[in-house]
Parts: structure tokens; sequence; C-alpha cells
């Protein structure tokens, strides 16, 4: 089908065996992000019969870019080489995606991981993380000064943008280098009303990354549309500058429902995190193992 030559070959050899253009290539198949090897075969066999009969001579592979790994002209330059416009491979590659399932990543502090592969990962209900609250400022005496004025804490932070929401990431890189506060004191509410205070949520609990088989078929068809729009531009980036790292990106599945425990495949401990309430200070966690870790020993 194509002028072969050493990078189109390279490129597309993996996916020989996989059925062309079928939305069957993502069927109960999973990946992960940063695991090139899980997807990017699969997304070859996707876009092979898409290309125009030039289309990999105008993409030409192995050709290097000199691109930010997310700039958007990845995207129009897969669009260049393909026989419909980009938006409308987009959404038919999101509607593909939706038998999927993609390993994405949880942030908390806990002292027992075990939880959340008994009882899963739970929805933010504002009740429940008020009682929490209420008790860590009553067990820990250098937040005696907050106990009278509780109330008025939290109705400073008024955000009601978590309540009934639940957070899972496509890939952890961006949330341990960026946004590792959700690991070093767990709750982003809880942090928030306590200011200062947060210091006190070091005393319990072990910064822990959550591993979770997500099923995509849960996530809503714009956040689909998004992701697929990801998958393409690394896809593109990584035909043309055959890179030997994954794109670190920042990106979030906001769910609505919980996440049952057979869902949750695995979980480990950072030892050091920069702490972005702290202006990117290292944060040494003295603990690297939880209660979780100890019955599996």
């Amino acid at each position: 089908m194509f002028n072969i030559d050493s990078n189109t070959e390279s490129l597309f050899r993996p996916s020989q065996e996989l059925p062309k253009g079928d939305d069957a290539v993502w069927k109960n198949h999973r990946f992960c992000w940063r695991s090139a090897d899980t997807w990017v075969p699969q997304l070859s066999a996707w876009l092979t019969p898409k290309f125009h009969k030039d289309g990999i001579r105008r993409l030409k592979p192995g050709h290097f870019r000199n691109l930010p790994w997310d700039d958007l002209e990845w995207l129009d330059l897969l669009g260049r080489c393909l026989t419909s416009d980009i938006q409308y491979h987009t959404e038919t590659l999101a509607d593909a995606l939706e038998p999927s399932t993609l390993r994405t990543f949880h942030g908390c502090r806990t002292d027992d991981a075990g939880r959340y592969f008994r009882e899963g990962l739970h929805l933010h209900d504002r009740d429940a993380m008020t009682q929490r609250l209420t008790a860590i400022v009553e067990k820990n005496d250098e937040l005696a000064w907050m106990r009278s004025r509780l109330d008025d804490a939290i109705a400073e932070i008024n955000s009601t943008l978590d309540i009934g929401c639940l957070y899972v990431v496509a890939d952890d890189t961006a949330l341990l280098e960026y946004a590792a506060h959700y690991l070093i004191y767990g709750s982003e509410w809880i942090t928030a009303v306590l200011g200062y205070g947060r210091r006190a949520l070091l005393k319990t609990g072990v910064p822990t990354l959550i591993e979770v088989d997500l099923p995509l078929r849960v996530t809503t068809p714009d956040t689909r549309v998004e992701f697929a729009r990801k998958m393409l531009g690394e896809w593109t980036r990584r035909a043309c500058n055959l890179p030997d790292w994954h794109a670190p990106i920042d990106f979030s599945f906001c769910l609505r429902e919980n996440i049952p425990p057979a869902w949750v495949v695995g979980h480990s401990h950072p030892a050091q995190l920069r702490d972005p309430l702290e202006r990117q200070k290292l944060y040494q966690s003295p603990r690297t193992r939880c209660a979780h870790c100890s019955s599996d020993s």
C-alpha cells in the first residue's frame, strides 16, 4: 500500500497482524499511555486505510520536525495526510475507543491502600469530608486554634467543583511532577481549608499512587474526543521524530460514579516528591510502605 522505506516499515511492522482500519482493534483492548507498544500498533492499524494514496509520503516517517511534543501542528500534519479532515477522524477514534480500557492513576495519602482494593474509590462526598476534617482538627493539638473557627474556614473555601466527582489521570508523570500535593497531603479540599495547618496531615498516612484500569465506556464522549486528539498527535510525533520517550500529557478524566474494587490493579509509594504548595520544595516521605504492603510481604 505504501512506498516502503526502513522508517515506514519499522512504524507499521508491529501492526501487520492486526485488522486494518477496523474498530475491533480496540474492543476489550487494554493499554497504557506511557507504554507506546500497547497502543501505537493498534492506532497504526486503525489509521492505515485512512491515509491518502500518497499520505505516508507526505507524512515522511522518520523525518524530524522541530516541534514541541504538545504542538497542535502534529495534528495538522497528520490531517493533511488523511482522506477526511482530522476532526472527523478524531471523533471516529473516540467512538472506537469506547470498549477499550486505559491504565489510569489517582493520587492520595493513606495508611492502608488495601481499602481501595476492598472498597474501590469513592466520589467526593462533602458531608463525609467535613466529618473527616473535623476529626483531624479535634485530634491534633497544633490545630486547636482552628476549632472555634472551623465553620468559617470551611465557608471561606466555597468551591463545589469536586462534589460528586472523582478524578484519575492518563499519565502519572505530570501528577507526580506538578501536582504531587494530592499524594503529600491527600484531599485537596481539606488541604485548602487547613491552609498552613496542612502540615498536620503529614503525621499520618503514606503518599500513594493508585493504579486503575478504567473502562473508557464510563467516560464522556467529549472527554474521549480530547483524549483521541492526544493519541493522534502523539502517534504523529512518534512516527516523525522516532523518540524513545512518551509525551508526559496532563490529562484528567472526571468521573461521576465510584470506581469499583475490581478496577483497582496496583499501588506504589513514591519516596520523593516536589511540593507545589511549598515552591517545589523536596518532600521526602519517612515511610514508603502502608498496611497493605505489610500484609502482602
